[in-house]
């Protein structure tokens, strides 16, 4: 498979020209070493972000300081800077890949606001998306899962870029190959206890009855301009159909409500729950979307609870309120029965 020309490569990047400094988030697999090589490369015009690379060893592979100490050597090979963090202290005995990824971007965050670092580059690919959105479909998500990984995103206080979203991985292996280096083969790649290793295993699969990596790309772009209509069009109707009255209280017209379209409104809807409740966490989708068409009806709705708020409509007019505490609803119900 060919590499990637240099229009391709300053196509990558062009979007990160503006920073001072870049991190780089490089394990010594494959697909980092290629994002560290293919940003220096890019890097050496005038004008172009200094580059930092970070590597991390989680100490829970006797491999693991060995790769991380290959990555430094070749970061300062080709003039970058270089950084080893490790993850000292105990490690769970479940959970291990979560929290792992969880201390490996909380170290990176730390380095960088040393260093003076913005913004990290990871090198999540295409394939990964793939698997992104394959496990998300599995999982019953909208079409907000649906776009897969974002090119931009906040993980532990760190922002993260993924310029190598649209490059397949074989590219990126070949890359390596060329440059003459040996990637560190991580075992915990191949490890079906994962579910996103299960799902890459299935990719072969699924690629020979048509449904390739590319085509699964392809979906997750078309789900992300979805996406963004929906709360285009969700944003211009708020300000018509939703009036506070505190802020633990929304109203919503409930004949505006029924004429938007049912993504729209359960977008509205959600919004709305987050806020009256202070729940940063997304309602629970398929009872979330009962619940707009339920409201998108004309008709008189006896209250009901979703997401710590309790919604209640006389088919005009429909009322949101903070749910009350249980324990407080429970002093209530006494109240009432004595």
């Amino acid at each position: 498979m060919p590499g990637l020309t240099p229009q391709e490569i300053e196509g990558l990047f062009a979007p990160l020209a503006s920073h001072e400094k870049l991190g780089l988030a490089v394990s010594g697999g494959p697909d980092s070493l290629a994002l560290m090589l293919l940003a220096a490369q890019w890097a050496t015009a005038p004008g172009r972000p200094a580059l930092y690379v970070y590597s991390v060893d989680h100490g829970l592979r006797p491999e693991a300081a060995a790769e991380a100490a290959m990555v430094a050597r070749e970061a300062e090979a080709l003039g970058l800077h270089a950084r080893v963090l490790r993850w000292e202290g105990d490690k769970p005995a479940s959970g291990v890949q979560a929290a792992a990824r969880s201390a490996r971007y909380r170290l990176m965050a730390d380095a960088m606001a040393r260093d003076g670092v913005e913004i990290l580059a990871t090198a999540h690919h295409l394939a990964d998306q793939a698997e992104t959105v394959l496990m998300r479909l599995a999982h019953g998500s909208g079409i907000d899962g649906l776009r897969g990984m974002d090119a931009l995103s906040f993980v532990e206080g760190c922002a993260i870029t993924r310029p190598l979203l649209g490059v397949h991985p074989d590219v990126l292996r070949q890359i390596v190959s060329d440059a003459g280096l040996s990637a560190a083969l991580d075992p915990s790649n191949r490890d079906e206890d994962y579910e996103r290793v299960r799902w890459r295993l299935m990719l072969p699969a699924l690629e020979a009855l048509g449904l390739t990596i590319e085509r699964l790309g392809t979906f997750a772009r078309r789900m992300d301009e979805a996406s963004r209509l929906i709360h285009a069009d969700a944003e211009a109707a708020y300000p018509e159909i939703v009036t506070p009255l505190g802020g633990t209280e929304m109203e919503l017209a409930a004949g505006l409500l029924g004429t938007l379209n049912p993504a729209v409104a359960t977008n509205i809807l959600g919004s709305v729950l987050g806020l009256v409740s202070g729940d940063r966490r997304p309602p629970p989708l398929g009872a979330l979307e009962l619940l707009a068409r339920r409201l998108q009806r004309p008709e008189p709705m006896k209250p009901i609870t979703l997401h710590g708020c309790v919604i209640a409509s006389d088919g005009e007019v429909i009322r949101i309120r903070k749910e009350a505490p249980r324990r407080a609803a429970l002093k209530m119900a006494a109240a009432t029965q004595g």
